[in-house]
């Protein structure tokens, strides 16, 4: 049996991560990596908002506000939304420990850390399992004997690096609204890949579900995986082609990108992708791929309501 740690983080989605593999797999050691200090985002904060008064500051500080309304909004992995329970397989709002699992949480960045490698060598593991974690240097990606994969929220190679669900709106592309699941090297979401698929979408959908299903997808990939890699030792994988596609960074995402998101949403874009689902898919070569198996309810069924169970 393959000897498995998780690296993740501290939201919903990354509980659920953690519970949906412990469910499957008995795991050696839960690695939880803070975010940002408070401190941190309000530097980025005040940043922002000089950069804004720059140039313009009434439109400066109506982006300000509006970006914080859109983040606080469309943060269902961070805050609590409906959708959370239909969407994720697994508890999400504690983590579920198990005796035999080490659980560990540790400062942002730390992750790289000389002191924290040498933890991790001494585990042994055989497969790392990553869900939203800072970038892993190479010292860390070498540790592994089998693999170290990680959770990517969209389509590789066409969509790397961050908002990778929210970019192909923006772009009228929501063919590329996806999941990879792919061995991290030191590249950015630029690993051989191993399984992706495409979450079922709804007209009603909004930045919240299409997150959670594309999450949820992911985790059954890394399930997938993790079973054929204690089974054999080894998997099948799928270079990526190089110069292919687009990487947005942090610093891509403004409050125009934000508006035209939700404007194109709001105009009926998954709608008119499901109308014209199989001409749009097959233009578009998929790697590994792996049918969604997160099933929707139907369109006239109202979601559930309430707050996180046991919370």
């Amino acid at each position: 049996m393959a000897r498995i740690v998780l690296f993740t983080r501290t939201g919903f989605h990354h509980t659920c991560f953690i519970n949906r593999l412990q469910e499957r797999f008995q795991i050696a050691c839960v690695v939880r990596e803070a975010y940002p200090g408070d401190h941190q985002r309000r530097k980025i904060s005040l940043t922002t908002a000089k950069k804004s008064f720059g140039l313009n500051s009434i439109n400066g500080i109506r982006d300000i506000f509006f970006l914080k309304k859109f983040h606080e909004t469309y943060s269902a992995g961070f805050g609590y939304h409906p959708a959370l329970k239909d969407c994720l397989r697994a508890p999400f709002d504690a983590v579920v420990e198990r005796r035999g699992t080490e659980y560990l949480n540790i400062e942002c960045g730390g992750i790289n850390s000389n002191e924290f490698a040498s933890f991790i060598r001494d585990l042994r593991p055989d497969v790392i399992a990553v869900l939203g974690s800072s970038v892993i240097k190479t010292h860390i990606i070498s540790i592994p004997s089998m693999a170290i994969i990680n959770i990517h929220s969209g389509l590789s190679p066409y969509y790397r690096g961050t908002w990778s669900y929210g970019w192909p709106i923006v772009n009228n592309e929501p063919e590329y609204i996806g999941v990879t699941l792919h061995h991290i090297n030191p590249g950015i979401d630029a690993g051989d890949i191993i399984y992706q698929t495409r979450p079922l979408l709804e007209g009603r959908d909004d930045l919240n579900t299409i997150f959670l299903k594309v999450i949820s997808e992911g985790m059954e990939l890394a399930v997938k995986a993790i079973e054929e890699l204690s089974e054999t030792g080894g998997i099948k994988s799928y270079r990526q082609p190089p110069d292919t596609g687009l990487l947005y960074l942090s610093k891509d995402f403004n409050a125009d990108a934000a508006r035209l998101c939700l404007a194109n949403l709001q105009s009926g874009i998954i709608r008119r992708y499901n109308s014209e689902k199989k001409a749009r898919d097959s233009g578009t070569r998929l790697y590994g791929y792996v049918p969604p198996c997160i099933h929707n309810k139907p369109e006239g069924e109202k979601r559930a309501g309430g707050g996180p169970g046991g919370a």
